[in-house]
């Protein structure tokens, strides 16, 4: 890849995106950040008019539907948001010798297997968001631009709809909270992330190597359970103690009512390739956490 002289970053907005713009500066001067109202990835037809004026030969796309339970009910908006706005983003870069780096999800895995999810692992996703993710991945390397996917999983930040968030806000309502402790994971800062993004964007520009596929993570594992019971230890007493019911997910399905997506029990990924390519270790998820705890618990909504 060329040196970069101009940046179009879709989803500002939202938890990585709202990191990432923050430290894009520090590998080009012009950075476009676009909102949905100016990049609209449901109108199709506009999307190329929009990259037509800027020309950027940088594009980072953290502009998804994420809710992975309305996507089982609003489908046609999942698809449209995911993959179509995705193929149209991915066929304007390859006909402008544009470099695209797109954010992915542990999710394209149905969780059956045992060990952290391989980058050549074959994806079997087990619900609409996942099988969405897939696809878009699918449309950009038949686009054969030039690209980056970097896969997640389990996203937090301060500000957004994530795990701890959520959990939190019900800390301080209930006495009682049942939690899946079958689904295991690798809670990833936001921040984390934008700054792992960086790292990688600015090895790829310096060696001319692109890995084009990468589990981006931090290390280590916990359920929903375990994790719950992290935070209320981490809150030096911010958040009162509650009773935390351990429940495999088949259970807790029928206790909540509004949970429809099918989960994968295993969303580890192997950051094997990752730490090879940037010649790093990555950090236990638990001591960029505790650092981050008592941000969470001061932004969460009343």
């Amino acid at each position: 890849m060329e040196k970069i002289e101009k940046i179009v970053l879709l989803g500002h907005s939202g938890q990585i995106g709202s990191n990432l713009k923050k430290r894009l500066k520090i590998i080009s001067k012009q950075v476009k950040c676009l909102s949905k109202k100016e990049l609209n990835l449901e109108k199709l037809n506009s999307i190329k008019k929009i990259l037509d004026k800027i020309k950027p030969n940088l594009i980072i796309n953290a502009a998804a539907f994420t809710k992975v339970d309305e996507a089982e009910k609003d489908r046609k908006k999942c698809f449209k948001i995911n993959v179509s706005g995705t193929k149209e983003i991915a066929d304007w870069a390859f006909k402008n010798k544009c470099f695209l780096v797109h954010y992915s999800t542990v999710y394209i895995f149905d969780g059956k297997k045992k060990v952290p999810w391989r980058e050549k692992d074959k994806p079997n996703p087990i619900n609409y968001y996942g099988k969405c993710k897939l696809e878009s991945e699918k449309k950009i390397i038949s686009s054969k631009c030039n690209y980056l996917i970097l896969r997640l999983n389990w996203i937090y930040n301060e500000k957004g709809e994530n795990f701890p968030i959520k959990i939190i806000k019900i800390i301080k309502r209930r006495k009682k909270i049942f939690l899946v402790n079958n689904q295991t994971g690798t809670p990833n800062d936001a921040g984390f992330i934008s700054v792992m993004t960086i790292k990688i964007l600015k090895k790829i520009l310096k060696k001319k190597i692109n890995p084009k596929l990468l589990n981006l993570s931090a290390r280590g594992r916990v359920n929903y359970f375990d994790f719950t019971k992290k935070i209320i230890e981490n809150s030096k007493g911010k958040l009162k103690k509650v009773e935390l019911i351990p429940t495999n997910s088949n259970k807790y399905r029928k206790y909540s009512k509004r949970l429809v997506a099918d989960r994968p029990l295993n969303s580890l990924l192997n950051i094997t390739k990752l730490e090879k390519f940037l010649d790093l270790k990555m950090p236990n998820w638990e001591s960029i956490f505790v650092k981050k705890i008592s941000l969470l618990i001061k932004h969460r909504k009343s």
